[in-house]
C-alpha cells in the first residue's frame, strides 16, 4: 500500500525512515503526587500537574534535550535524538536533576511539599516515526528506554539514579554512589546503579580556558565597534550570539570582554538565564551589580536599601517591587490603576541599571552577558526592555538562533575552517596523530566543542576523561546535514567503500540530487575522477571511519531490503569485475540463491587471474550460503575443479569430500547428475597424485 487504509495520506516512499542512535533517556516523575492531591478537584489537580510539567519540559529544552512524551504526572526526554552533542549524557544527568529542583520550585511557591525522582540510561535504540497516515510521532524503542523507566521507579524522591553506560561516560565530571544491590524487573543481569551525588564543576565550566583563541576575528572585530558605538552615544544596544550548540557563543563572548577590559573601565555582570525561575536571576543581577558578598537576609535587605536610595531617591514603589523580587519584603499585590501591560517590576529593574550607569563615575558602561536567552521567557522580557536607554549598557545574549527577533543584531557563528580546526585540535592532540586528525577534523563539522573532544579523544588520556565517544561526535555531525542528506549517507554505507549517483537516485527521493551536491560539497562524500562502471559518476567515503558511523545508525530491520535494491541496480548495471559486491548484496538481503552464481563468478574469475587466496575467499563465500545441497554440491566441485588447476591437491581432495557429503544429501536425479562429475575430479586428482608419486621415486 502506498497510501494509508484510513486516512488516505501517502506513506512514506522509501524506506529508511527509522535510525539507529546513540541516546540518554530521561524519565522524570511527580513523588506521591496522587496522595499529596486526593482532595484536589479534577481541574486543580490537572492545573497544577500541567504547571509542573511545563516546568520541566522548558529545564529539558535549556539543556537542548527533546521532549518525547508526557506520561500521567511525568514525562520522557531525549538526548541524542533527533539531534545529537558530543556530551549527551552529561546533559541528560544535568537536565533530570534541574527538572528536579524546578519541581521543588513549583511546590515551594505553592506550599507544597512537590518533590520528584529521574532515571537516566544510555544506549542504542531505534528512533524514528512511529504510526501509520497522519499519527506519526517521533519516538525511540529498545531494551534502553526499558532501563531508564526502572531506574526512575528505583529511586527515592530527590533522587536520580544513572544506568552503567552513562555511569561509564560521565563518570569523569559527575560523582555517583553505587547502589547495590538493586532488583529491576527484566534486567536481571544489572545489579548495580549509581546515585547521583554531586556535580564537578570545575570541569563543567571550561576545561579550554587555557588554550589559545582560534579564529573569530570578524565576529571580535564587530562586537568589539558595536561596544564602541554604545560608549560614543552613550546609548544601550543589545546583540545576540547564536549558533549550534558548542560553537563557542560563550568563548567569544569571554574574549570580547577580556579584551575590553584591557582598555575600558567596565562593569560586567554575567548571567545563565534560567528562565524558570525568575527570581534566582534578580539575585544573581544584584548580587554581580551592587558586589554583595553576603547572602544574609538581613544583610542584603539593608545594603540594597542604600543602594536604592542612592540610585532611585524619591522612587518608594520601585523600591518596593525591586526588594519583593529578591523576596527581601512583603510582595504587595498592585491597585487596578497600577496594572498595566509591562511589569512594573521590569520597569523598576531597568530604571535602576539605567541609573547606577549614569551616577557610577568609577565605570565607563556596563556590559551584561545573558547565557542561553529566551525571547519569550519571563527575564527575555525584562532584557527586551534595556535596549535604545539613554545609558552605555551592552547586552550580549547567547542563543541557538531561535526566536532571534527579526530587528534584533545578531552575530552568527559559522563552523570554524579546516585551518582554524587544525589550529584547535593540534593545542591537545598528540602531534604524531596528526595525520589522522587532519582526515577526521572534517567530519565534526568545524564546530569547536566537537574539535575539543576529538583532540582528547585522540590524545586517550590517562583517566579516559573525555565525555562521549568519538562515535557519538561523529553523530552529532550528520545531524547537522537535512533528513535526505542523512539518508543519502545512508545508502551510500551500506553500498560499501563505493557507491554510484544513479543508484543513489534511485534508492532516495526526489531530492538526492541535491543532497549528493551537499555532502560533496561538505568532504563527506567525494566525488572519483574515475568509476568502476561506465557512464556513471562513483562516489567514496572521506573516511571508512565516517562510513562505519554511518552505518551504525541504520536499523537492522531496514538493511535487507536494502540490500535487495542495491543487488538488483547492480546486477543490471555493473561489470563482471563486481560480481562479488553483487554477491555480497543478495547474500545480506536474504537471498542467497540469487548471491550463488555471482559469487562463482567472482571466484571463476580470480582463479583465472591465478589470485589463488581471492578464488578461495568467494568460493568459500559462496559455500557459506544457505542452499540446497544440489548447489552446495555443484559449488565444492567447482571449488575442486580450481584448486586442481592451480595444483593444489590437498585443497582439492578436501572440497571433494565435501562434495561427497552434499551429494549424499541430494535427490536421486540430482544424484546422478554429480555423481560422474565428482569421479572425474577424482580420477584426475589420483592421476596427479600418482604422477607426482612416480617422479618422486625415480629421483
Amino acid at each position: 500500500m502506498r497510501y494509508c487504509g484510513r486516512c488516505g495520506s501517502p506513506l512514506q516512499t522509501h524506506s529508511l525512515v527509522r535510525e539507529r542512535r546513540n541516546v540518554s533517556m530521561v524519565f522524570v516523575d511527580l513523588s506521591g503526587f496522587s496522595s499529596l492531591t486526593r482532595e484536589f478537584e479534577p481541574e486543580r489537580l490537572r492545573d497544577l500537574a500541567d504547571e509542573v510539567l511545563t516546568v520541566v519540559a522548558g529545564v529539558i529544552e535549556d539543556y537542548d534535550g527533546y521532549v518525547d512524551a508526557f506520561q500521567g504526572d511525568g514525562l520522557i526526554a531525549l538526548f541524542g535524538a533527533p539531534h545529537s552533542h558530543p556530551d549527551d549524557p552529561e546533559r541528560a544527568v544535568r537536565a533530570a536533576a534541574a527538572g528536579l529542583r524546578a519541581i521543588e520550585g513549583v511546590g515551594k511557591a505553592k506550599g507544597f511539599n512537590l518533590r520528584g525522582r529521574g532515571g537516566v540510561n544510555t544506549g542504542v535504540v531505534i528512533a524514528g516515526a512511529v504510526g501509520s497516515g497522519r499519527v506519526r510521532e517521533y519516538t525511540v524503542m529498545g531494551s534502553a528506554v526499558n532501563l531508564a523507566a526502572r531506574l526512575e521507579t528505583a529511586a527515592s524522591p530527590g533522587e536520580v539514579f544513572v544506568g552503567p553506560e552513562t555511569f561509564k561516560l560521565t563518570r569523569h565530571c559527575i560523582t555517583y554512589e553505587a547502589v547495590s544491590p538493586v532488583s529491576l524487573q527484566g534486567f536481571p543481569n544489572i545489579s548495580e546503579v549509581y546515585k547521583l551525588i554531586a556535580f564537578n564543576e570545575d570541569s563543567y565550566d571550561d576545561p579550554y580556558t587555557d588554550l589559545a583563541f582560534v579564529g573569530r576575528e570578524p565576529e571580535l572585530a564587530q562586537l568589539t565597534s558595536q561596544f564602541e558605538t554604545v560608549l560614543e552615544h552613550d546609548l544601550s544596544e543589545t546583540v545576540w550570539l547564536s549558533g549550534d550548540a558548542g560553537i563557542g557563543k560563550t568563548r567569544l563572548a569571554r574574549e570580547f570582554i577580556k579584551k575590553i577590559q584591557m582598555q575600558n573601565q567596565v562593569k560586567i555582570v554575567w548571567l545563565e538565564e534560567q528562565s524558570l525561575d525568575t527570581e534566582a536571576m534578580w539575585r544573581q543581577l544584584a548580587k554581580q551589580v551592587f558586589d554583595l558578598e553576603d547572602d544574609d537576609h538581613k544583610a542584603w535587605t539593608q545594603l540594597m536599601k542604600q543602594n536604592l536610595d542612592q540610585f532611585l531617591p524619591n522612587e518608594p514603589r520601585w523600591h518596593n517591587y525591586i526588594l519583593s523580587s529578591l523576596s527581601l519584603v512583603e510582595n504587595k499585590p498592585w491597585r487596578r490603576l497600577e496594572r498595566r501591560g509591562v511589569d512594573r517590576t521590569f520597569l523598576a529593574w531597568r530604571d535602576l541599571l539605567k541609573a547606577f550607569v549614569a551616577k557610577t563615575s568609577e565605570i565607563q558602561g556596563l556590559i551584561l552577558v545573558a547565557e542561553h536567552s529566551s525571547q519569550g521567557s519571563s527575564f527575555g522580557q525584562f532584557l527586551d526592555l534595556l535596549d535604545d536607554l539613554a545609558a552605555a549598557l551592552f547586552v550580549i545574549r547567547t542563543n541557538r538562533g531561535k526566536d532571534v527577533p527579526a530587528d534584533a543584531t545578531q552575530i552568527a557563528l559559522p563552523p570554524l575552517s579546516l585551518q582554524e580546526s587544525m589550529e584547535l585540535v593540534d593545542q591537545i592532540a598528540n602531534p604524531i596523530l596528526r595525520v589522522a586528525t587532519n582526515s577526521l577534523v572534517f567530519q565534526v563539522g568545524g564546530v569547536p566543542a566537537n574539535i575539543l573532544e576529538l583532540g582528547r579523544a585522540l590524545n586517550i588520556t590517562p583517566q579516559s576523561s573525555f565525555s562521549g565517544s568519538l562515535a557519538s561526535l561523529l553523530q552529532a555531525r550528520l545531524d547537522m546535514l537535512s533528513g535526505t542528506a542523512r539518508q543519502v549517507m545512508a545508502y551510500a554505507a551500506l553500498t560499501g567503500e563505493r557507491t554510484w549517483e544513479n543508484l543513489i537516485l534511485d534508492l532516495a527521493d526526489h531530492e538526492g540530487e541535491m543532497a549528493l551536491e551537499e555532502l560533496n560539497r561538505e568532504h563527506l562524500l567525494i566525488r572519483e575522477p574515475l568509476s568502476s562502471i561506465d557512464n556513471e559518476s562513483e562516489y567514496r567515503f572521506q573516511s571508512e571511519l565516517l562510513r562505519r558511523a554511518v552505518l551504525r545508525m541504520i536499523p537492522f530491520t531496514e538493511r535487507p531490503l536494502l540490500h535487495l535494491k542495491i543487488a538488483s541496480w547492480l546486477e543490471m548495471n555493473a561489470p563482471l569485475a563486481l560480481s562479488a559486491t553483487i554477491g555480497y548484496h543478495f547474500k545480506e538481503g536474504k537471498s542467497h540463491e540469487a548471491a550463488y552464481p555471482h559469487f562463482l563468478s567472482a571466484a571463476d574469475l580470480a582463479i583465472s587471474e591465478q589470485d589463488k587466496v581471492q578464488g578461495y575467499k568467494y568460493f568459500d563465500e559462496l559455500l557459506k550460503l544457505e542452499l540446497s545441497p544440489h548447489l552446495l554440491a555443484q559449488g565444492a566441485l567447482t571449488y575442486a575443479q580450481a584448486a586442481l588447476s592451480l595444483e593444489d591437491s590437498k585443497t582439492a581432495l578436501a572440497q571433494l569430500n565435501t562434495a561427497d557429503e552434499w551429494i549424499e544429501l541430494a535427490d536421486e536425479l540430482e544424484k546422478a547428475d554429480l555423481r560422474p562429475v565428482h569421479k572425474r575430479l577424482y580420477d584426475d586428482l589420483s592421476t596427479k597424485l600418482g604422477s607426482g608419486q612416480k617422479a618422486e621415486s625415480s629421483s
